[in-house]
């Protein structure tokens, strides 16, 4: 039963659901289509938390990168949080695209136009615009400085009545008889409703598990900050042990009590938030 209640919760905005949602790759089209309002929009291929290493510095997994017909590349992000979506990161996620499309003796004029897309829960940049194009521009003239390198930010919190408003709310309805784009609607029914193989099962399964690991990963990391504070005084060895069962725990006593409470959504949200999932352990005592 608990079970069924998480997944019945679920919304396009939880990354983890959202790339077993891409797996059909029309979903994918039809967001790049309203996004970039590109109705002709057609992907050739695409590659769902792609790693894209670097030697000399951070890697990055990408939610969705994907090629369409013309070679143009394109990296989908769900971001729930605004760290996860400052303006360097987004940066970075075009350099590192940048870095892994040129072959060794290449031209930089064949380097590839590229789009970051953010899709975020709420409107990170502050100025109120439901879809936010980001260019480099020549500042005394105001031109356009043609790199082929795009930047957008899609502010799902503002819910207008056009094309990109019905598509923020198709991103935050957990029903999917509510969802207005019938590609999405279909294919959020198929994962929620049984009307899958067993292998889609299975992916729900799996799914559900890594929502666990997740949360469960970040609360012991959390957990082990504390018991490194602690242990500066006690011992750090004996602070990082007693931080790892402290973290362990707690986390365990939360999602209980989360599961016996019936907040599904509360459940998901401390996967990712960590303020929020502080205020609820706080709530509950723990």
């Amino acid at each position: 039963m608990e079970k069924k209640k998480i997944i019945e919760s679920l919304t396009l905005m939880d990354d983890l659901f959202m790339e077993v949602v891409l797996e059909e790759q029309a979903c994918t089209e039809y967001i790049l289509q309203t996004i970039l309002d590109k109705s002709s929009l057609k992907l050739k291929e695409q590659r769902l938390q792609k790693r894209l290493p670097n030697l000399h510095g951070r890697a990055l997994v990408l939610d969705c990168l994907c090629m369409d017909d013309k070679g143009l590349l394109y990296n989908i992000e769900v971001q729930n949080s605004s760290a996860g979506a400052i303006p360097k990161r987004a940066r970075y996620h075009a350099a590192l695209m940048d870095m892994h499309s040129l072959k060794k003796g290449e031209k930089f004029s064949k380097l590839p136009e590229s789009y970051v897309i953010f899709i975020t829960d709420k409107d990170v940049l502050g100025e109120g615009e439901q879809l936010y194009q980001i260019e480099r521009v020549i500042r005394k003239s105001g031109s356009l400085f043609r790199d082929g390198s795009h930047i957008l930010y899609f502010n799902t919190a503002r819910q207008d009545d056009n094309a990109l408003g019905k598509l923020a709310r198709d991103f935050k309805e957990a029903n999917p008889k509510e969802i207005q784009s019938e590609v999405l609607s279909h294919r959020v029914a198929s994962l929620k409703e049984g009307k899958i193989d067993r292998e889609g099962e299975q992916k729900m399964n799996v799914l559900l598990e890594k929502y666990r690991k997740k949360a469960v990963e970040e609360g012991i990391e959390k957990g082990i900050e504390k018991g490194i504070e602690k242990g500066i005084e006690k011992g750090i060895e004996q602070g990082i042990q007693q931080g790892l069962e402290q973290g362990k725990n707690h986390l365990a006593n939360l999602i209980g009590r989360l599961l016996e409470a019936g907040r599904m959504d509360d459940l998901k949200r401390v996967s990712y938030d960590e303020d929020y999932r502080e205020k609820l352990l706080k709530e509950f005592g723990l």
